[in-house]
């Protein structure tokens, strides 16, 4: 299954302003650094930005999702590395489930916090 991982591409960069000195939102920055750690990790992730996920009070904010298992909506992101990190590590994760449910023991530190909602996989609905 392939995972795609969309960024809300109008999140503010901080709570104070919506763009950086340099004109970019917190999600476009965000967006660069997770294309730039998949691309260290050698992960065929597919990433991609959308304007606007409506999770406006929760920014910076990503939704996690395949073809048949569970997806996420998550948030409160930084556009840091760290935060990256801990996204592409939560991909990770839900990859190596068949059904997206992702034990909690096995949560990434950096996701615990972050989750706003559970998307029932097509598997699940009925």
């Amino acid at each position: 299954m392939t995972q795609k991982l969309t960024v809300c591409t109008t999140c503010k960069f901080s709570k104070e302003s919506a763009y950086d000195k340099d004109g970019r939102t917190g999600g476009e920055l965000l967006r660069n650094r997770l294309e730039d750690s998949r691309s260290v990790r050698g992960l065929s992730l597919n990433i991609v930005g959308h304007e606007c996920l409506w999770a406006c009070k929760h920014s910076c904010a990503v939704l996690l999702e395949d073809e048949k298992r569970t997806g996420y909506l998550a948030g409160y992101f930084a556009p840091e590395d760290k935060d990256a990190e801990a996204i592409l590590d939560w991909c990770e994760a839900h990859d190596r489930t068949e059904d997206g449910n992702v034990p909690f023991i096995e949560w990434p530190q950096g996701m615990r916090g972050h989750f706003i909602a559970r998307i029932p996989g097509k598997a699940e609905t009925k």
